[in-house]
């Protein structure tokens, strides 16, 4: 073990946008990012590192010599005659948030809708956290790399010659320090291409800059720099960001709150004014409230073609005892959240004759990474037509429009969305970890069973 030195910096003469990234890093691996007891307004400037493997080393030397192969390929391809005056760059997608149904074009009816594109002539690059061959709706396109794509379509051939030329002088440099400062591998690909690429382009360049709460521990490091004047922005795709009021305050995995303060953005856009108060406390960036996010809008078709009774959203838990520990998001709390609504539609079929569809809706595609445990549950559930499992990525708007009632575990968006829509929609945990909780952005929080089966029996209007 060793521990980073800021004095490093210095004498290296890192630009102040490759420092503020390689902080956020090293931060973002350190005990202290999930630790929400200890709080420093400034990112700390000595935290525990592991040191960089000598395999480590030469699998970046490897993998940077084919980068700049393919940069220097590049340098020949001839760009457009009519280049974009200006791009807009967004960055860290899902596959599932970029695509809908083999397309852009769900992606731009939102960005349009949002007024991100409406009226605007810039080229749209979207840069996806998965590979993802290139894809085009109008102006919007998705690449793998947002500052390569903008080398090899945008930049002349002497732009090019001379950019290339610059990162093969910082690789060499870096890889050089990389031997006795492990960390450095951390922003080799800002270091020796992305800060050549940014800093050759015009600061006019770029209307907009959009980031994900996927990239909350570090932005990219376009974001980092002061001269560029574009308006940067974080769209949060989920409701589901203020932390849960807990009876005891235990260790949870929780992001200590020293890293919304850090976040380089202009405006944060969130769906509840919940949301903008969390956040107000911690950022001095505006916030504003815009409803749902969702990267995409009604699709208005169709999805089962008959109206659902009760629709669940749950929180699928994570398989690591670490993340979950000490919340509600265990999987022996989920299971209870769903056997108890399950319970209360038996009941209700007894006393009133009715039988009630249960649909389920998983928040994430489930993956070895989910508890096994739960993923069980489910099968059986399913098995035994307990429940009707829901697609894991249909269109939100389109499915509760066709329920009769949507129940959620804390804090999901779909619930969010229902209200929207003006379905009956209610948040539901009968956990005992939880303190009492009051309506939630005029969303009701229903925390025990009595309560939700009334809410039940009155949203079905069932009647004997």
């Amino acid at each position: 073990m060793y521990k980073f030195d800021i004095d490093i910096l210095a004498d290296i003469n890192f630009s102040k946008a490759l420092q503020n990234i390689l902080r956020k890093k090293i931060y973002s691996k350190s005990s202290l990012f999930h630790n929400s007891q200890v709080t420093d307004d400034n990112l700390v400037e000595s935290v525990p590192l592991v040191k960089v493997s000598k395999r480590k080393i030469l699998l970046n030397y490897l993998l940077y010599s084919l980068v700049l192969i393919m940069y220097f390929i590049n340098i020949f391809r001839l760009p457009p005659r009519n280049k974009a005056r200006s791009v807009i760059l967004i960055f860290s997608l899902t596959k599932d948030q970029a695509i809908r149904n083999k397309s852009l074009k769900s992606l731009n009816t939102f960005l349009d809708s949002k007024g991100i594109t409406n009226d605007s002539q810039s080229q749209v690059l979207i840069e996806t956290r998965t590979f993802l061959f290139n894809r085009r709706h109008n102006l919007t396109k998705t690449t793998f790399d947002i500052p390569f794509r903008i080398y090899a379509s945008d930049f002349s051939f002497g732009k090019k010659l001379q950019s290339w030329v610059s990162m093969c002088k910082r690789f060499k440099k870096i890889m050089k320090l990389q031997r006795t400062h492990g960390f450095f591998s951390l922003i080799l690909k800002e270091f020796i291409f992305d800060e050549i690429v940014y800093t050759a382009c015009n600061s006019n360049y770029f209307e907009k800059l959009i980031t994900t709460p996927s990239q909350i521990a570090y932005q990219p490091l376009i974001f980092e720099y002061d001269n560029i004047l574009s308006k940067k922005l974080m769209i949060w795709y989920s409701a589901n960001s203020n932390p849960l009021e807990y009876k005891k305050d235990t260790e949870r995995f929780m992001i200590n709150p020293t890293v919304f303060k850090n976040i380089r953005v202009d405006e944060h856009w969130v769906w509840t004014n919940e949301n903008k108060i969390f956040l107000s406390t911690l950022t001095r960036a505006k916030i504003l409230v815009k409803k749902s996010l969702m990267f995409y809008e009604a699709d208005g078709k169709s999805i089962f073609g008959q109206e659902l009774d009760v629709l669940i959203f749950d929180s699928t838990p994570f398989a690591d005892a670490n993340v979950t520990k000490g919340s509600i998001y265990t999987a022996k709390e989920i299971i209870k959240f769903i056997d108890e609504i399950l319970l209360i539609t038996e009941d209700l079929r007894k006393k009133f004759g009715v039988h009630h569809r249960v649909y389920l809706k998983n928040k994430r595609k489930q993956s070895r990474y989910h508890s096994i445990e739960y993923r069980n549950y489910l099968s059986e559930k399913v098995k035994s037509k307990e429940i009707i499992l829901v697609p894991y990525n249909v269109n939100l708007y389109d499915l509760i429009k066709e329920c009769k009632l949507v129940i959620g575990y804390p804090f999901t968006s779909p619930v969010i969305i229902g209200k929207e829509l003006n379905k009956p929609s209610v948040f539901y945990c009968s956990s005992k970890l939880l303190k009492q909780v009051p309506k939630k952005d005029n969303v009701l929080f229903i925390q025990n069973r009595t309560s939700l089966f009334n809410y039940i029996e009155k949203s079905l209007r069932i009647t004997q």
